[in-house]
């Protein structure tokens, strides 16, 4: 999964620690049992503010759970990176896609102070509003985000993750295991599976490739080539059942392009003794990463998905 790395200035060199060793500074003021539930509408922005100043900053479940804000937004605030630690790279596997600093700030959410880190990134295109944040990332000890749906049946699954990478879980299908999340801001037609994942999803349900492609979103405006592919038999995850995922192009950039291919739609003129399917090594490039997101036109039936900390638990009412 997605990682955040804080640089550390350490004899002479630029080393990096995982942030998670901060964690313990995260919410110095809040007791999570005081911190209660926060409920979100995934269209509206937070009622947040950092250092007393009220900003737009919208939940986002599926990409970093850090508090991200947009560079302009650090700009205009003099936010300067903190001394030590201030660095942060983000990666996927041991691939660094982003690079940028931080600080810690003081944040009000939810009626609710505590102080975090607030960090920006170079290269990254402005959203709406003034930032992102995940379930981690927040005091409360319950976020429940309102679809617009109707359904009410109870889905659970484990939370997994942490503040400095997902609100995600795992979820076994019939070609092996993915880290799953439910992306309430990603309104991608279809759910987009990494390269790898897609591969084992398109062995163990009859998939084929088509010879459509175009580019989405990954994380934090970073955009990456994916391709229709098309399952024999569907993909059945909780409530959903999937005829039809996107999967990432196979290339060298990070872990979710790597992995095996997958066969094509045979045309018309193929010779059927000469249609192979060629299988990636891992020497070939970055330690396969094995994902399946989720966004809200699945969701568009569901009428809430929460995320419980102390429980360890997401529940999904579809």
């Amino acid at each position: 999964m997605l990682r955040l790395i804080q640089g550390l200035p350490q004899k002479g060199r630029l080393g990096t620690i995982g942030v998670a060793a901060l964690t313990s500074l995260m919410f110095p003021s809040v007791a999570l049992a005081q911190a209660n539930t926060l409920v979100v509408e995934p269209d509206r922005p937070l009622a947040m503010t950092i250092d007393g100043n009220p900003l737009q900053i919208f939940l986002e479940t599926g990409s970093i759970d850090r508090l991200v804000i947009h560079r302009d937004v650090a700009n205009r605030l003099r936010l300067k990176p903190a001394l030590a630690r201030g660095r942060a790279n983000v990666r996927i596997g041991p691939t660094r896609v982003l690079k940028g600093q931080n600080r810690p700030v003081a944040l009000k959410v939810g009626g609710v102070g505590y102080t975090a880190r607030a960090f920006w990134f170079e290269g990254v295109q402005g959203k709406e509003g003034d930032g992102n944040i995940g379930p981690w990332g927040l005091p409360q000890e319950r976020i429940e985000v309102r679809l617009n749906g109707a359904g009410t049946t109870l889905f659970r699954f484990p939370l997994l993750g942490a503040v400095n990478s997902q609100s995600y879980t795992r979820f076994e299908h019939d070609g092996g295991a993915v880290g799953l999340n439910f992306a309430v801001e990603d309104q991608s037609r279809l759910p987009i599976a990494s390269a790898a994942a897609g591969a084992d999803i398109a062995r163990a349900y009859g998939g084929v490739a088509t010879e459509d492609v175009w580019e989405e979103e990954i994380l934090l405006g970073v955009r990456r080539p994916v391709r229709l592919v098309k399952l024999a038999r569907p993909l059945k995850v909780g409530p959903f059942s999937f005829n039809e995922i996107a999967v990432r192009i196979r290339d060298r950039l990070d872990g979710t392009g790597s992995g095996g291919g997958i066969p094509t739609t045979p045309q018309p003129n193929d010779d059927g003794a000469e249609i192979v399917v060629v299988t990636g090594q891992a020497s070939q490039g970055p330690t396969p990463v094995r994902t399946l997101s989720i966004g809200r036109r699945s969701l568009q039936e569901c009428s809430q998905l929460s995320f419980i900390k102390s429980q360890s638990q997401i529940e999904l009412r579809c």
